[in-house]
This record gives structure tokens, sequence and C-alpha cells, in this order.
């Protein structure tokens, strides 16, 4: 009975499955190395009232008493996860579209193609920290090229830009637009290369203008995709900080422009605060696994049958 046993045994394996696990192995000890350990000791630390302007004093346990400061007694938070939330709800529905109008130009054949869309992701390739600082010399109150032109034209002669919040915040969005437009683009161009040919066809056939093509053909096909793009891109812009760091500092005046991923910075580096900061942190990573979750269901919705 044992002897009829082994060769079952030897095929499992050297199954599929396990030949794939074998080949995941490496990735999914990285992702733990990275991810899951750093946060188990964030939850750990978030539960603490360790304090680094006091390192020789021990963190002691206080459970959920960050937690509750944060969420009810806190109104920097709140003020920064609003300010974070228009971010969000502004920049990433202009990316998407002038990503997309941007693709539906690339999506045919012309000389020089590869080389615009080359020079057209060049701000997408360039690290945001490096972004930040040339539009922070671009848009330099006495030197700035940008800033020449704008009072040019008889903006900002007296204020600075980034003197006001308005207009501070508003320079923020455009940076940012500025700079990940070309990665929805990107993403667009391959959903639109990817496309079967036959339904755009047939709708050519049948008389159907380019917009109503679009409408009704590509971006129906398209929707998974766009899903994506957008969740990937709206958890990459609420975790804004390169910006707001070099070019505002979270001003002028009171946190104006501070986003959340800043507070929960000057919390952990500005007071020394490292159980509040990390509570802030678990409570960000909370509310990107609700959107992640929210992601989920939208992909996988199907349309019941009529």
């Amino acid at each position: 009975m044992a002897k009829g046993r082994w060769p079952a045994l030897r095929i499992r394996w050297h199954s599929k499955e396990v030949f794939v696990f074998f080949c995941l192995a490496p990735v999914l000890l990285f992702l733990t190395l990275t991810s899951v350990l750093p946060s188990i000791v964030a939850l750990g630390d978030s539960l603490t009232n360790w304090n680094l302007a006091g390192f020789a004093k021990q963190p002691r346990i206080v459970g959920l008493a960050n937690y509750t400061t944060l969420l009810g007694n806190d109104p920097q938070f709140w003020g920064a996860l609003r300010r974070t939330a228009v971010f969000v709800l502004v920049v990433v529905p202009i990316e998407l579209v002038l990503g997309l109008a941007a693709a539906l130009c690339f999506d045919r054949y012309f000389f020089g193609r590869r080389l615009m869309i080359t020079l057209v992701m060049i701000p997408t390739m360039i690290a945001p920290v490096v972004v930040a600082m040339l539009w922070r010399f671009i848009l330099a109150p006495s030197f700035g090229a940008g800033t020449y032109l704008l009072q040019s034209v008889g903006l900002f002669k007296n204020v600075p830009i980034f003197s006001d919040p308005a207009t501070a915040w508003l320079a923020i969005m455009l940076i940012d637009i500025w700079e990940w437009t070309p990665f929805m683009m990107l993403i667009m161009i391959a959903g639109l290369s990817s496309l079967p040919s036959e339904p755009i066809e047939a709708a050519r056939i049948d008389g159907a203008k380019p917009w109503q093509i679009l409408w009704h053909v590509q971006l129906p096909m398209l929707r998974p995709l766009i899903v994506v793009a957008v969740l990937f891109r709206a958890i990459d812009a609420s975790k804004m900080f390169d910006a707001v760091y070099v070019l505002t500092g979270g001003g002028p005046g009171t946190d104006s422009t501070s986003t959340i991923t800043f507070f929960a910075h000057k919390a952990i580096f500005g007071s020394w605060k490292l159980g509040y900061g990390s509570a802030i942190c678990m409570v960000l990573g909370l509310m990107s696994l609700i959107a992640a979750a929210a992601f989920n269901k939208i992909v996988s919705a199907r349309k019941e049958p009529a």
C-alpha cells in the first residue's frame, strides 16, 4: 500500500502548482520582509506612546489611545485628510481624461510616433522629488522662468505663487498633472492597442462617428483597465509628499497644503511621536485596503442576465 503511494507523491511534488510556488517564493519572501513585517512593527508601535524626544524613557502600551485621539480630537488630521481627498478627486480624473485624449492622438501610426511617446513620458520617468525641485526653480519668485512669464501677463507681480494657500495648492495640483498624465496615457495606449478591431470596424460600417465609437465601443471595453489605472493612480496620489515637502513645507500659514503623508512625517520627524505617527500610517493603510476592496468589487462585478 505504501509502495503505491510514492509515485503519486513524486507526481505531486513535480506538479505545476509546486513549480509555480517555488518560482514565486523569492517574491513572496521579499514582500514579507519589506511589507508585512514592517506593517506588523508599525501596528505594534501605534499601540504605544513611544516618543523619540524622550528616548531614554521606556515606551508604554496605551492601547487605542492614539487612534481615539487621532480620529476624535485632532482637527489637523481631518484637515489633512480632507485636502488629500480633494487633491485625489481633482487630479486623478483630469489625468485620466488628458491621458486618454493623448492616447487617442497616438493610437495611429505616423512618423516619429515612438520618439514623441518617449519625449512625452519624460516627466513620469523623473523622480518626484527632482520634479518638485525643478518646478521650485521654474516658479522661483525672483529668477524663475515660469514666474517671469506669468508676471509678463500681469499675474503674481506682488505675491509669489507659493505665498497664497489657494495658488500654492493649485500649483501642486498642476505639477502632479504634468508629471503623471503621461503614465495614464501609456496605460491607455496599451489598452487601445489591445482592443479587437472587429467591433470597431463594424461600428464604422454602420456609420458611427468617431466619438460614438469611443463612447459606445472602446470605453466599455477599456472599463477594467480604466478602473485599474484610476485605482493605482488614486492610491499613489493619496501619498503625495515630495512636492509638498520641497515646495511649501505644508504652508503657507498653518498646514494649508499639508497632506496626510506630510502630516504623518511631521508627527514622526517633527514632534518625534513615533507611536502617534504609526497610528496615522495605519489609518492610511486601512483606507488603502478599503479602496482596494472597492476596486475588486467594481472589477469583479458582472451584469446579471436579463
